[in-house]
C-alpha cells in the first residue's frame, strides 16, 4: 500500500525591519458605539477629546450626543453669560466645568473663569431680553442702531451657533421674558402709546407664531419693566400697580391675586422682593442688600453658614445673579474696583427644623 508522503511546508519568512501588528483602537469602533462611551463622560472633558482627532470632534459637536445624554440621564446643567464689550457687542462665554466641584462647597476665594464660545458674538442689540427654553438661550429685542427690534436670535447651546426665528408683533426694549408650557412669555418693552394693548405677547415654539397675551385686567394696567415676574408651579406672576397678577396657561386669563400661592411663599408678594432672587426646588432665595433669605410654605429666615463669604464681599461689590445651578445655588458678584468677576456654588439642605 502506497502512502503519500506530502513535501514539508516552507516557513514565511519575516522581515525583521516590519513594525509590530497594531491592535484595535478605539477610533476603529462604529461611532454609535463610540457615541454611547462617550455620552457617559463629564462635558467637563470634551474640549480635550475633541481635539484627538476629526471623528471625535465631528461627535462631540453633533445634536446626537446631547440627544442621547438626555435619554440616558446624564445632562449637566452649564452656566452662560453674556458680557457687553466696550465696543457695545455681546460677547457670549460659559463657565469652565472643570472648575465647579462635585461637593458644591463654597468657592468664594476663586475668580470666574470663563471658557469664550466659538462664535462668541452674537448680534449685536443692546437691552435686550434673554429666556431659555431647553438647551436653547432666546435673545428678543434690543435697540439695533438707535432703532427698538422685533428681531428674534437663539444660541443652540449644542452647536454654539446662531440661527433667526420669527419677529415679535412690536419692537421691545428692556422687556421681560419667562419660559412656560413650551411657550416664550415676553411683557412690557415698547413704547407707551402701543403697551395698553399689546403690553405683552407669547411666542408658541412648536408653531412658531407669536400672539397677543391677554390683558391683566379689563380696563387695562400699565407694566413697568422694572416690576417682578415669576414662574412658579406652572402659573405666571405679575406685578402692576402694586397688585400681584397670575395667569393660568390652561385658562387663558389673568386673576387678581394677594400672594404667590400656598404651597411654595405662602404670604409672600413679589412687590416685597427686593434684589436677584432665584427658585431652587421651589424654595425661593433672595439677595437683600448681601444677606440671602428663603421662603418655603409659611416660612421664611436667613440662610445660614454663608456669614463668613458676607464678610469678605461687604464692600465694593455688587450682586450680579443668583442661579439654580443643577439643584445647588451659584452667586455671582462683581467687584466695583477691578470689576473682576466672582462666584460661590453652594449645596443647600432643607431640614425639618431648619434650611441649611
Amino acid at each position: 500500500m502506497d502512502t503519500k508522503v506530502e513535501p514539508p511546508q516552507k516557513k514565511k519568512m519575516t522581515n525583521p525591519n516590519a513594525p509590530p501588528p497594531t491592535s484595535p483602537s478605539f477610533s476603529s469602533l462604529p461611532d454609535e458605539l463610540i457615541l454611547h462611551c462617550l455620552a457617559r463622560i463629564s462635558k467637563s472633558y470634551y474640549r480635550c477629546l475633541s481635539l484627538v482627532s476629526k471623528s471625535f470632534y465631528s461627535l462631540l459637536t453633533s445634536p446626537d450626543i446631547y440627544a442621547f445624554r438626555s435619554q440616558i440621564g446624564t445632562t449637566e446643567p452649564c452656566l452662560y453669560i453674556c458680557l457687553k464689550s466696550p465696543t457695545c457687542r455681546h460677547s457670549w462665554i460659559t463657565l469652565d466645568q472643570t472648575l465647579v466641584t462635585n461637593g458644591g462647597e463654597i468657592k468664594d476665594e476663586l475668580s470666574l473663569e470663563m471658557v469664550k464660545l466659538p462664535s462668541s458674538h452674537s448680534p449685536t442689540r443692546l437691552n435686550s431680553t434673554t429666556v431659555v427654553a431647553g438647551s436653547e438661550i432666546y435673545q428678543i429685542g434690543g435697540i439695533n442702531k438707535t432703532k427698538r427690534s422685533r428681531a428674534v436670535s437663539v444660541l443652540d447651546c449644542c452647536s454654539h451657533k446662531w440661527r433667526r426665528a420669527p419677529n415679535m408683533r412690536l419692537p421691545r426694549v428692556d422687556a421681560k421674558s419667562w419660559f412656560l408650557d413650551g411657550k416664550i412669555y415676553v411683557m412690557g418693552g415698547c413704547r407707551k402709546r402701543e403697551e395698553s394693548m399689546n403690553w405683552g405677547e407669547v411666542l408658541d415654539l412648536k408653531t412658531q407664531t407669536w400672539k397677543p397675551l391677554p390683558c391683566l385686567s379689563d380696563n387695562g394696567v400699565d407694566f413697568n419693566h422694572k416690576e417682578n415676574v415669576a414662574v412658579l408651579r406652572g402659573r405666571l406672576y405679575v406685578t402692576a400697580k402694586d397688585k400681584n397678577y397670575v395667569y393660568d396657561p390652561k385658562e387663558g386669563r389673568w386673576k387678581e391675586t394677594l400672594e404667590l400661592g400656598s404651597g411654595i411663599c405662602f404670604g409672600l408678594s413679589l412687590e416685597s422682593i427686593t434684589g436677584p432672587w432665584c427658585l431652587v426646588e421651589n424654595v425661593m432665595i433672595n439677595d437683600n442688600g448681601g444677606r440671602y433669605w428663603w421662603w418655603y410654605e409659611s416660612s421664611s429666615g436667613m440662610i445660614p453658614g454663608l456669614s463668613d463669604l458676607y464678610m469678605k464681599r461687604a464692600r465694593n461689590y455688587r450682586t450680579i445673579q443668583l442661579v439654580n445651578y443643577g439643584g445647588k445655588l451659584l452667586i455671582i458678584w462683581q467687584a466695583t474696583i477691578n470689576k473682576r468677576t466672582w462666584y460661590a456654588l453652594i449645596r443647600l439642605e432643607k431640614r425639618l427644623s431648619s434650611f441649611e
